[in-house]
Formats: C-alpha cells, sequence, structure tokens
C-alpha cells in the first residue's frame, strides 16, 4: 500500500513542494527553489505544478524565513514577510508561465525569455510608480547576493570605485562591485538566468525513469541553436547600455529606457552563452571527451572564478555562441567533404 501511494502524484507533489520550502526559507537556496516546482512539472504535469505552487505560496506566507549556516543566508530573514512574499510570488508565476500549455507552445527560449520579460515590465511598472515594495526587494536581493559573493569570493577586498576597477581586474572585490553596479539595472536578465537553470536541472531530474513508463525524449544542450535576428536584440541592448555608461541615460530622465537596455542586452547576452555552451558540449560529444573530464573542467573554472581570477574568461563563451552566426563550428563527423 506504502508503495501505490508513494507513487501518485500526492506524496511527490509534497515531497517537490517541500524540497522547494527548505531551500526557500532557509536563505541557502533562493537560486535554486524552483527546481524542485519544475521536476514536478516534468514529472506530474502543469495542474499538479499549480497546486505545489499554491502551497507554496501558502506557506511563506505564514511561516517566516529562518537563517541557515553560512554568511549568505543571513540576508533574507531580516526582510519584510511581504517582501519576502512578493519575491517568492514572482519567482513561482515565471515557472508556471513557462510550463502553461498552450495548444501550439513555442519554443523554450521563447517562453523562458517572454516569462522574464513579463517579470521586468512589472519591475520597471513598480519602478515608475516609486512602490516602497520594490525598493525594499531590490535593496534586500542585492544585500542577499553581495552577501553570497562574500561568501565564495576568498581574495581579499579593495577600496576603489573605477580606477579599483581598472586597476584589478581580476580581483574578488571587482566582482563584487560589479555585481553591486550591473544587479539592480539587470533584475529581468537575472531572473532570467535563474529560471532557465531552474527550467534545465528541473526537466533533467524529471525526465528520470517514471514509475509509469519510459520518460520523454530530453532536451540536448548540444542542439541548441539560435535564430540569427537574435542578433538585433543584443546590438540594441548593447547600444542602450553602452549610452548609459558614457551618457548618463538614468540621470537624464530616461532610467526605463536604460533600464531596458541593460536587461536586454544581458539577457540576449545570456541565451548567446547557451549557444556557446551548446558549441563547447557538441565539440566534447564529437571528439567523445570522457565525463568525468568534463565535471573536472568546470570544477576547475568554478575554483579559478570563486578566487577572484578569470572571471572575464566566462565571456568568451557568449562570444562563440555569437561568432557561430558566421562561423560554423558543429560539423559533424560524417559530414560531407564540402562542409
Amino acid at each position: 500500500m506504502w508503495q501505490r501511494s508513494a507513487r501518485g502524484p500526492y506524496v511527490e507533489t509534497l515531497l517537490f513542494t517541500l524540497s522547494a520550502l527548505v531551500l526557500f526559507l532557509t536563505g541557502i537556496g533562493l537560486g535554486f527553489f524552483l527546481v524542485p516546482l519544475q521536476a514536478l512539472a516534468s514529472r506530474r504535469g502543469f495542474g499538479w505544478l499549480s497546486v505545489g505552487a499554491v502551497l507554496f505560496l501558502a506557506v511563506i506566507a505564514l511561516v517566516p524565513p529562518f537563517s541557515a549556516a553560512g554568511p549568505a543566508a543571513q540576508a533574507l530573514p531580516m526582510v519584510p514577510r511581504a517582501i519576502v512574499l512578493a519575491f517568492g510570488g514572482v519567482s513561482v508565476a515565471g515557472i508556471l508561465l513557462v510550463n502553461l500549455p498552450l495548444r501550439r507552445p513555442p519554443r523554450a527560449v521563447v517562453r523562458l525569455v517572454g516569462a522574464a520579460a513579463l517579470v521586468g515590465a512589472v519591475a520597471a511598472a513598480l519602478e515608475i510608480v516609486r512602490a516602497p515594495v520594490f525598493v525594499q526587494l531590490v535593496s534586500a536581493l542585492g544585500s542577499y547576493v553581495s552577501q553570497v559573493f562574500s561568501a565564495v569570493m576568498v581574495a581579499p577586498g579593495t577600496d576603489g570605485g573605477a580606477a579599483g576597477l581598472l586597476a584589478q581586474p581580476g580581483d574578488a572585490a571587482t566582482v563584487r562591485a560589479l555585481v553591486d553596479v550591473t544587479f539592480p539595472r539587470c533584475l529581468a536578465a537575472g531572473y532570467l538566468v535563474e529560471l532557465s537553470f531552474s527550467w534545465w536541472l528541473g526537466q533533467l531530474l524529471g525526465r528520470r525513469r517514471s514509475v509509469y513508463g519510459e520518460s520523454p525524449s530530453g532536451f540536448r544542450l548540444s542542439s541548441f541553436r539560435l535564430e540569427s535576428w537574435w542578433l538585433w536584440p543584443l546590438i540594441a541592448g548593447g547600444a542602450a547600455v553602452l549610452a548609459d555608461l558614457f551618457l548618463g541615460l538614468s540621470g537624464d530622465g530616461l532610467s526605463i529606457l536604460a533600464y531596458a537596455g541593460w536587461n536586454i542586452g544581458f539577457g540576449v547576452l545570456f541565451v548567446f552563452g547557451l549557444q556557446g555552451m551548446a558549441i563547447v558540449m557538441f565539440l566534447f560529444e564529437k571528439y567523445q571527451v570522457p565525463r568525468f573530464l568534463w565535471f573536472l573542467l568546470l570544477a576547475g573554472l568554478a575554483v579559478v572564478v570563486s578566487r577572484g581570477r578569470g572571471v572575464f574568461f566566462v565571456l568568451i563563451i557568449p562570444v562563440l555562441g555569437i561568432a557561430e552566426n558566421w562561423i560554423r563550428f558543429r560539423i559533424p563527423r560524417r559530414a560531407a567533404p564540402t562542409e
């Protein structure tokens, strides 16, 4: 009887929702708490995801966050309850939009970008009216992100504004300073990163063999490819970012234009980063690089970045994705000689 009930949607919904609540309420998994909900959607569909989302929001409305071990988990419990509920509600709304059943659903990247754009539009509207809730939410999230980087980055801090940024481009304090500058301007782009990661990992976990049969065919990152028109929003967003940096659009009454430019530019740059990762994955698969070497390379890169060095090396990945518009990197092993 227990095996039969454990295989049912009720227990799975409860377990996945409980996992999301633990990650969210402790403050140690704000970047991962959507993963269990996406796994629930992948295994049980939109209806049970809706049940889990309602249960999740009801619990965070009643139970206050509490501190967990580590300095990065101390920011969320200091935030007013309404701010926590607003953040959780907006995040869950995005995962619901991505999994919304449609008769002709667009490709996943369009759904992810659309959900992030909708969240960005709401944030822009709150910015226009100067809603106190929005100001407190941005401040709280900025404090949380800064504490995360303070906990992860082990290099000593430095002082000194733009001159320091240029003088020590690889220092951990430089990375934290860049986060402090870009985070308030890139809320929608940051949410796109979190939503995309949660969707991918949740799909991966949810695609495991189900007790009711084989899992559906999954998403392969190595086959991910963007259309050429994605270059135009990247160019427009980059131009707006440069105009804001050198002409000060934010201080000339054009803050909404600057906000849109930062989010569009960095959001599309992240999407091209996914295409760059797809190229790397394709080459690994083509030349049959063992999986353990993949993990060693990723772990080494993570260690280098955590020590404040080689952060800008990561920008090579989106540049690789952009370059595929002119250079064909993904040539199959058995391609014709003319290819």
